[in-house]
């Protein structure tokens, strides 16, 4: 009888764990969540993201990306003038009807513009005025927005691939004359290729006009 017995007790589940043993468990799962002052901001990130998306942390955009973006805003919502968004395609045809008249003059709104090539020591200088190149250009709208931001004076320096050809590019800015900025281009080979890489270096906008 003993062994029969001893036999069906085996088959039986085996009784709930002590106290003690269920510390031991809860000691093992406290250790599994100890974590890394890292780990910790990542858990912090993830909740306190928004609803909607609560396991992605906040897009954190970098400057450059901020001035892209209102750089592209500017163009298709306006620009303001006096106060009021004007239309920007409006804007930049009347700076065309008018640049001839004010290309590297020193007006009152002119600032100094040192233009070194890349790799030399070599470099123009020109009077420029802001809004046309910051307009048509991001990488100059970029520069006049720093200088801006950090109320700096004086010389602005910038540095492109081709010094050349880069009062070519200034006369385009100026004047949105495509048919003479073809026209020029093809006198040398060398100045065509110095333009497209000017162009390209300072991502003037030419697609609209």
């Amino acid at each position: 009888m003993s062994a029969i017995l001893n036999g069906v007790y085996a088959q039986l589940p085996s009784p709930p764990l002590s106290p003690k043993n269920n510390l031991y468990i809860d000691e093992c799962l406290y250790e599994q969540f100890i974590y890394s002052d890292e780990e910790l901001k990542q858990i912090e990130c993830i909740l306190s993201s928004p609803e909607e998306s609560p396991i992605e942390c906040p897009v954190q955009f970098s400057k450059d990306d901020i001035l892209r973006n209102k750089y592209i805003s500017m163009m298709e919502e306006g620009v303001e003038v006096n106060g009021e968004l004007t239309s920007y395609l409006y804007v930049i045809e009347k700076l065309h009807s008018i640049g001839n008249n004010v290309i590297n003059k020193k007006t009152k709104d002119a600032v100094p513009l040192r233009v070194y090539e890349t790799g030399t020591d070599k470099y123009q200088e020109f009077w420029v005025h802001p809004m046309f190149l910051s307009l048509q250009s991001f990488q100059f709208f970029k520069l006049f927005e720093e200088i801006k931001e950090n109320n700096e004076e004086g010389i602005i320096e910038i540095e492109i691939p081709s010094l050349k050809s880069f009062a070519v590019v200034l006369y385009y800015l100026y004047t949105g004359d495509k048919s003479k900025l073809f026209e020029i281009a093809k006198i040398d080979e060398s100045l065509c290729k110095g333009i497209m890489e000017n162009i390209e270096c300072l991502e003037i906008n030419m697609a609209s006009f």
